[in-house]
C-alpha cells in the first residue's frame, strides 16, 4: 500500500502533466509545490530502503533545473535538493512514473548526492541570487556526476 507521501507523488504528477506534450517544462506549475511537497517525504522513505544513513536524513526543498514531462505521467527533475540535517545543496536527478491505475509511484530512478573525497558534496545554501547559480551550474553535468546514491525500483510503462 502507498503511503501518504507517495500518493501526494503521484496524484500531482498526474495533474501537472495532464495537458502538456512531452518535453515540455512544468516548472511554472501552480502544483508544482505540491509534487515537491510529497517528494521531500517520499524520496527519503525510498533510500531508506537500501541505505541506512537515510533514517537520520531527510529532504527540505528543491531548486530545479529541469522539470519537464517525459512521458505518459512521467517525468524528469534536474537540479539541487536541500539536505535536512545541515540545509545544505546536493544534485539530484530524478525520473518518475506514476501509475495509470493507483495513486502509487510505478517507476522511479533516483539519483541523489555528488560524490567526492569525503563523501558527498553539501554546499552551504547561499543567500539571494547566488542559489540560482548554483543550479545553473548544472548545466551539461547530469551525466557526468558521479552519483553517491543511485536507487531504482519498477518498471517504466512506455
Amino acid at each position: 500500500m502507498a503511503s501518504k507521501a507517495e500518493q501526494c507523488v503521484s496524484r500531482s504528477l498526474r495533474t501537472i502533466l495532464a495537458d502538456l506534450p512531452d518535453g515540455a517544462s512544468f516548472l511554472g506549475s501552480e502544483h508544482l509545490l505540491d509534487l515537491f511537497g510529497g517528494l521531500e517525504f517520499f524520496l527519503p522513505q525510498v533510500l531508506r530502503r537500501t541505505h541506512p544513513e537515510w533514517e537520520h536524513e531527510s529532504l527540505d526543498g528543491f531548486c530545479p533545473l529541469v522539470a519537464r514531462k517525459t512521458g505518459d505521467a512521467a517525468a524528469e527533475i534536474f537540479g539541487l535538493c536541500i539536505l535536512i540535517t545541515d540545509q545544505t545543496l546536493t544534485p539530484i536527478h530524478l525520473h518518475i512514473q506514476a501509475s495509470s491505475t493507483a495513486d502509487e509511484v510505478s517507476w522511479l530512478e533516483c539519483k541523489l548526492g555528488e560524490a567526492c573525497e569525503h563523501g558527498m558534496v553539501r554546499t552551504p545554501w547561499p543567500s539571494g541570487n547566488a542559489t540560482a547559480k548554483l543550479v545553473h551550474a548544472l548545466q551539461g553535468r547530469a551525466d557526468k556526476i558521479v552519483w553517491v546514491y543511485n536507487v531504482e525500483f519498477g518498471t517504466r510503462r512506455s
